[in-house]
């Protein structure tokens, strides 16, 4: 019976432990949603600028130009955003783009004028939709509350940045 009461007792004490922790997170202790976001919106930001990048110096079209200019300031200001929140919960953010992102790059830049456009374009469209569902899990189900603020925060840019390249890709048909 002692020990029953112990064993319940201990438990209890671990319970409240980890209910007050969970209110006072250790920034260096971070769940694993939380990380896999992190993660993920830094290779999503990597991507962006190189694609970028590539559709910037490869098309013809002044609308991808810009949209890929856009994309790789913006997304160069994410990642260095990213990095610092990183860096605050001991997180190392690669600096290569992950073998699926790295497939999509490289298909890019085998491609030029209304090839490129095209598949720049889509790309831009199935990143963003993509970034979008992330953040919204994020912004709902993250548990470190900076991050989910960041992801409410930058939901709505995302979003548009999602219309307007169904916008591109529409005009390019």
């Amino acid at each position: 019976m002692r020990r029953n009461i112990f064993l319940l007792l201990t438990t209890l004490f671990f319970a409240v432990t980890s209910c007050e922790n969970a209110n006072n997170p250790d920034p260096g202790v971070i769940g694993e949603l939380d990380k896999q976001f992190i993660l993920n919106a830094a290779d999503d930001a990597l991507f962006q600028v190189n694609a970028g990048q590539v559709a910037a110096d490869g098309t013809t079209q002044k609308a991808i130009r810009d949209f890929g200019e856009e994309m790789t300031e913006d997304h160069t200001q994410v990642g260095q955003e990213l990095q610092k929140l990183a860096a605050a919960r001991q997180i190392q953010l690669p600096t290569t783009l992950s073998d699926e992102r790295q497939q999509q790059l490289d298909s890019l830049s085998m491609r030029s004028g209304a090839g490129l456009d095209t598949l720049y374009a889509n790309q831009m469209v199935a990143t963003h939709e993509r970034i979008v569902h992330t953040l919204e899990i994020e912004g709902t189900s993250g548990k470190d509350a900076e991050l989910k603020q960041w992801a409410s925060a930058r939901l709505p840019v995302a979003r548009q940045y999602e219309q307007r390249a169904r916008a591109l890709r529409d005009s390019l048909n």
